[in-house]
C-alpha cells in the first residue's frame, strides 16, 4: 500500500478524449485511464466522466482515493488559472465561466485543484521529466488537430500578464492566407501547418483530379486522414502527401525561426499527433529552415530543435507536476 498523500492526479481534458493518470513526486505514471469526452452532452456530463476515468485511474495504480495529494487539469481553451474557473473551452459545447475547481472538490475529494491551458500544463510535462530536463529556457509546440504551445522562460511557466501567454498558433505567417477551423483567424500557423490545415490542402488537391495513394489508405480507415495514413503516403513517396507536407515542415520551419528571434531559447520542444506520426521525417526539414532564418546565428548550434518525448501523457503528466507546485507554494 502506498504511503498516504504520495500521489498526484493530473487530467488532460480534450475535445474527443479525457486521459487521467496518476502520478508520483518524480513525475512517473503509475496508473492511468481514458474514456471519450462525450463533448456534446455539456458541462455537467463531461464533469461525471472526468470523475469516472480519475477513479478508474486510481484502480489502475492500485492504490486508495486517500493517496491522493492533489489534483490538476488542462483544459484546451481559456483558463482562469487564478480562480479555478473554465472561461471557454475549444470544440466543447456550453463550457462558459465553469467554476471547475470548486465543482470537483465538492463532488470527488477535497484536496487541491489547479486548472491551466492543455498545451501548457504538457509544455510542463516535457519541462520537467520529458525532452526538456534541464532546460531553463524552452518553447514546447504540440502540432495536432490545430496547433498550441507553452513557454517555459527562466525555469518558470510564463502565463503573461491575462494568463494567455503561449498562443504559438495563431502567430500570423502569411498576410490574407486561409483562416484557421474555428477562430477566425487569418493566414496564421494553425491555418497553415496543422492536421486541419494539412487535410484541407490534401482533400482540395484529391478534388482537383491529383494522383495519389491516399485514398487507398484512407480507406483502411474508415475515410479517415489519420497521422498514420500521412507516415504511410510518406514511406510510399506520394507527390502529394510530399509536396503538401513539405510545405506545412516550411512554414513551421519560418515559425520557429519567428520563436527563436522573439524568447532566444535553448529549446524547442514539437509533439503533438502529427510529430508523433512524422517527426523523424518533418523535423530536419523544420530545422533547417528556422536555422536559415534566425537573425543571430552567434552560437546557434546551442538551440535544440527536439521531438516530444512524453507522448499523449504529457499534459496529465504536466497537470500532476503542476498540482504538486501548489502544495508547495501553500507550505
Amino acid at each position: 500500500m502506498a504511503k498516504i498523500g504520495s500521489y498526484s492526479i493530473g487530467v488532460d481534458l480534450g475535445g474527443t478524449k479525457i486521459l487521467a493518470a496518476v502520478v508520483d513526486a518524480a513525475g512517473k505514471v503509475i496508473g492511468r485511464a481514458k474514456k471519450t469526452t462525450q463533448a456534446d452532452q455539456g458541462p455537467t456530463h463531461v464533469t461525471s466522466r472526468i470523475i469516472k476515468v480519475v477513479e478508474e485511474a486510481i484502480i489502475s495504480a492500485d492504490i486508495r482515493k486517500q493517496d491522493i495529494v492533489s489534483f490538476g487539469m488542462g483544459a484546451p481553451g481559456t483558463v482562469d488559472s487564478k480562480n479555478g474557473v473554465v472561461v471557454e473551452l475549444t470544440n466543447l459545447v456550453g463550457w462558459q465561466n465553469i467554476p471547475l475547481a470548486r465543482t470537483l472538490r465538492k463532488d470527488w475529494l477535497d484536496v487541491p485543484v489547479s486548472l491551466s491551458n492543455d498545451v501548457r500544463v504538457a509544455a510542463i510535462g516535457e519541462h520537467r521529466v520529458g525532452a526538456g530536463v534541464g532546460v531553463d529556457n524552452l518553447i514546447a509546440v504540440f502540432v495536432g488537430t490545430g496547433i498550441g504551445g507553452g513557454l517555459v522562460l527562466n525555469g518558470k511557466v510564463f502565463e503573461g500578464a491575462r494568463g494567455t501567454a503561449g498562443e504559438v498558433g495563431h502567430m500570423i505567417m502569411m498576410m490574407d492566407g486561409p483562416y484557421a477551423f474555428g477562430t477566425g483567424v487569418r493566414g496564421g500557423i494553425e491555418a497553415l501547418a496543422s492536421r486541419s490545415a494539412i487535410e484541407r490542402d490534401l482533400r482540395h488537391g484529391l478534388d482537383r483530379g491529383r494522383t495519389s495513394v491516399l485514398p487507398e489508405l484512407m480507406a483502411e480507415k474508415d475515410g479517415a486522414l489519420t497521422s498514420s495514413v500521412l507516415a504511410k503516403a510518406v514511406a510510399r513517396n506520394d507527390t502529394l502527401t510530399v509536396e503538401v507536407l513539405r510545405r506545412a515542415a516550411y512554414y513551421l520551419g519560418l515559425h520557429a525561426a519567428t520563436l527563436i528571434n522573439a524568447f532566444d531559447p535553448n529549446m524547442l520542444v514539437y509533439g503533438g499527433g502529427v510529430m508523433e506520426g512524422l517527426g523523424k521525417w518533418m523535423l530536419p526539414q523544420i530545422d533547417s529552415t528556422a536555422r536559415q532564418y534566425c537573425i543571430n546565428r552567434t552560437n546557434l548550434d546551442q538551440v535544440h530543435i527536439v521531438e516530444a518525448k512524453l507522448g499523449e501523457e504529457a499534459g496529465a503528466i504536466g497537470a500532476a507536476l503542476m498540482s504538486r507546485d501548489g502544495l508547495v507554494a501553500r507550505k
